[in-house]
């Protein structure tokens, strides 16, 4: 792995003692991610190297996930990942959801699990549906972290418009997973185009 997690190794805030997976965490973790025991174990050695609470916060997040888009501004795109990667909505992502959400967005194993954690990360009132102003509102943050320039802005929603179009297929003005999923598993350029390196 190598990589600094959540970027909190120079926390100075007193360290407690190493919060321990149990059992049946780890064979939680072992049904819903691509990993093994082994693994899982060092994931989550890392984990608390860098978040030594056992919680990695949004501002944390933030900070790692610049060191990974350095030319891009990816605020606005890390708002949405991180209330992705937050399953239970709590302002924190704990080591399972981290685990989780990384295992479904590295691996095509699950692909309609991963998928559905694209959809999600698009869903940002969590309604079941996309509508078109949340559509737009992902593919612009996308592209900002891809660093398209202010000239290309209006392109940049005429191809959200164009893409919106092009999956809601029932034109009823909003996108369901069921849409979604069918357009990105018939075109999987379109899935690259939708969730760059996420």
């Amino acid at each position: 792995m190598g990589q600094s997690i959540c970027g909190c190794t120079k926390a100075k805030e007193k360290r407690r003692a190493p919060i321990q997976l149990t059992e049946k965490e780890i064979r939680f973790l072992l049904e819903r991610t691509t990993y093994d025991r082994v693994e899982i174990h060092e994931w989550h050695t890392q984990f608390l190297k860098d978040c030594p609470d056992g919680t990695l916060n949004k501002k944390m997040f933030l900070k790692q996930y610049r060191k990974f888009n350095p030319n891009g501004k990816p605020e606005k795109l890390c708002d949405h990942v991180f209330r992705a990667f937050d399953a239970d909505k709590n302002g924190f992502i704990d080591f399972n959801e981290f685990l989780i959400s990384i295992s479904l967005t590295s691996t095509d194993l699950n692909y309609k699990k991963k998928l559905e954690w694209v959809f999600n990360l698009y869903d940002i009132d969590a309604n079941g549906t996309i509508d078109k102003d949340e559509f737009r509102t992902i593919i612009e943050a996308i592209y900002k972290v891809l660093d398209v320039k202010q000239h290309s802005f209006k392109n940049v929603e005429q191809s959200a418009n164009d893409l919106f179009q092009q999956i809601d297929t029932d034109k009823s003005k909003t996108i369901s997973l069921e849409e979604f999923v069918k357009a990105c598993t018939k075109d999987r350029y379109l899935l690259e185009l939708l969730a760059p390196s996420v």
